[in-house]
């Protein structure tokens, strides 16, 4: 089979959104490689061959693997939804159902020989090929698809049939690239090719995916639709810096860098590099960031429209292990994955962690214990020795709440020990709300329960909301002390409200962090709300609150005011709209009489 000769073909001009940051004409010399050429290539067969029956964890994904490939045999096609029922405006769902097809069947293949898992892909693909449309009206849909589409035509190219060939080129193109390349000429700032959010990397990731599965019989197309990802995706990547944060919260961390991993990987595969991708400041941070936020229960910081679950069981960081030699990332996944092999329910990705098996191995991490990462969500991170029992976990953060997917949370915290979580976070709501998205000051989304600063381990002035349209920062941070600390400014937040708001955490030994919030209030006879949210049973005696669960027991006590005391009610939603809310208790404390509050609350294990 050919080798594509691109000279010439792949000259592609970009100028990076990336501010400083000018790329100039390149010619990409490199042909294309041979039919598998996406995200696992056939000379990389061989590697993963020789690692089973060496590595007891990848045989046990591949037996799970053909066990599900067996089960797909069996499931029926997907039928089109908005054929049947009435107002369904989107097939995202499918999309995603479809990606966990094509990879798990044509992966099944190629590692077995097995034609069965072949002609059921196929069937497949001529299933979804046969929809009238992929959903452009909203593009994530059409961007999975693709990717659905063109992993399955490239890795079962040699044993398609030429009809079921010329149907997915045919889809490719009209379902998906020429609609893009329209999109690339008159969508604006907002356009999902060019947004600054998840949608710009899923999006263009797709796009690029589709156009190299079909470059032969589209090479002009493939070439300008690959010149302009290559243009938009860094509008996205730029607020990866400076360390990998990603604003949108951890969720959306998963599906911005799962897709950064499949696009990053085909562009290095096929023309030995990403035209600067990966050198952008933050990207090779961002599995680090992540992993660390991870807290010792084994849960994410869930903020910004995110569940409280385990860590994303995505490939994502085989691929950073192997692209930034990152050998503790490898080692994090290898962990996470012994504890999901044999469960189920499989991330649509689950299984390029075959393909892209690393086993690469690491010393156990030093934790520091403070260690801050920026962004437009500042992270702060305080480890207690886990050696020492009842040792304290304590991440928090900063913001910009009317970026995307956030919440009124500047300040927010979640506290462990012993492996519990004692305060907490209780994610997103329906997206559906009316109003939902909108971020303005006094927009409708704000008056949503989770939304609010009112559900969040933070501060309200009067009983009043968070301004959005104010941001936290890190004003003052200190790592080499014995007591370090961060002070973060929280007082734009508030503005109208208050002449300044800082709160500051200080680390006092392993089990103990004083959180101290310093308050310049407009008149004296504003109130302060300190409050946190618990999934615990919550007791109150006066300035001290215990929080009980699991037969562990945790402490809040207020050092000063000395007048102050904690109260305790039942968190609830503010609406019938929003999701209800069951077994969470809002622990609060009121102080007020003076214009400058300074509050001191000690959080410290049994």
């Amino acid at each position: 089979m050919r080798l594509i000769n691109l000279l010439g073909l792949f000259s592609l001009l970009f100028f990076s959104a990336v501010e400083g940051q000018n790329h100039s004409v390149r010619q990409l010399e490199k042909g294309l490689r041979q039919h598998p050429r996406l995200l696992f290539c056939q000379q990389e067969e061989q590697k993963v061959r020789d690692l089973l029956g060496m590595e007891p964890l990848l045989d046990s994904l591949y037996v799970s693997l053909m066990k599900e490939a067996e089960r797909l045999l069996t499931v029926p096609l997907q039928e089109d939804p908005r054929e049947k029922i009435k107002n369904t405006k989107d097939i995202l769902s499918i999309s995603r159902e479809q990606v966990y097809r094509m990879v798990n069947l044509s992966l099944a293949y190629r590692l077995s020989g097995d034609k069965r898992f072949a002609e059921k892909a196929e069937k497949e693909l001529i299933n979804v090929c046969n929809y009238k449309d992929w959903d452009p009206v909203h593009y994530l849909d059409v961007a999975e698809m693709t990717t659905a589409v063109a992993i399955g035509y490239d890795w079962l190219y040699d044993v398609l049939t030429p009809s079921t060939r010329q149907l997915v080129v045919h889809s490719i193109k009209t379902k998906a690239l020429d609609i893009v390349v329209e999109e690339y000429k008159t969508g604006n700032a907002d356009s999902w090719a060019k947004r600054e959010t998840n949608w710009n990397v899923v999006c263009n990731t797709g796009m690029v995916l589709g156009a190299l599965a079909i470059e032969e019989q589209e090479p002009e197309l493939a070439r300008h639709i690959i010149g302009e990802a290559v243009k938009y995706v860094p509008k996205c990547l730029k607020h990866f810096a400076p360390d990998g944060v990603c604003y949108e919260g951890p969720a959306y961390w998963g599906y911005t860098n799962m897709y950064l991993s499949l696009l990053l990987k085909a562009l290095n595969d096929n023309f030995g590099e990403d035209f600067g991708l990966s050198e952008m400041e933050g990207v090779d941070k961002s599995v680090l960031y992540y992993m660390h936020s991870t807290s010792p229960s084994g849960k994410i910081f869930n903020f910004a429209n995110s569940s409280s679950t385990a860590p994303a069981a995505e490939p994502i960081y085989f691929y950073f292990s192997q692209a930034f030699n990152q050998p503790e990332a490898a080692a994090f996944y290898r962990n996470v994955l012994s504890k999901t092999v044999q469960g189920g329910n499989y991330f649509r990705f689950y299984f390029l962690s075959i393909p892209w098996y690393d086993t690469a191995s690491s010393s156990a991490d030093v934790l520091p214990k403070l260690k801050v990462y920026r962004g437009i969500n500042d992270i702060v991170v305080f480890n207690g020795d886990r050696n020492t029992p009842n040792s304290l976990y304590l991440i928090a953060k900063t913001g910009d709440p009317d970026m995307a997917h956030q919440q009124l949370d500047i300040g927010t915290f979640i506290v462990e020990t012993n492996g519990i979580r004692w305060t907490d976070d209780l994610g997103t709501d329906n997206y559906s709300l009316p109003g939902f998205w909108d971020y303005k000051p006094d927009g409708q989304r704000w008056s949503y329960f989770r939304n609010s600063n009112f559900s969040h381990n933070t501060l309200s002035i009067d009983h009043k909301l968070q301004n959005s349209a104010g941001i936290g920062e890190i004003k003052e941070q200190d790592d080499k002390v014995n007591q370090p600390f961060v002070t973060m400014d929280m007082s734009t937040a508030y503005g109208g409200q208050s002449r300044f708001v800082y709160r500051t955490f200080r680390m006092l030994d392993d089990t103990r962090i004083l959180v101290t919030d310093s308050v310049g209030l407009e008149r004296p006879s504003q109130s302060v709300q300190w409050s946190a949210i618990t999934s615990a049973d919550v007791e109150c005696q006066g300035n001290m609150a215990i929080l009980r669960k699991d037969g562990k027991s945790f402490f809040l006590k207020i050092i000063s005011p000395a007048n102050a005391s904690f109260m305790a009610k039942r968190a609830k939603r503010d609406t019938e709209a929003e999701k209800p809310i069951e077994g969470y208790t809002v622990l609060s404390a009121s102080v007020s009489g003076s214009s400058i509050q300074v509050i001191k609350v000690l959080l410290s294990g049994e």
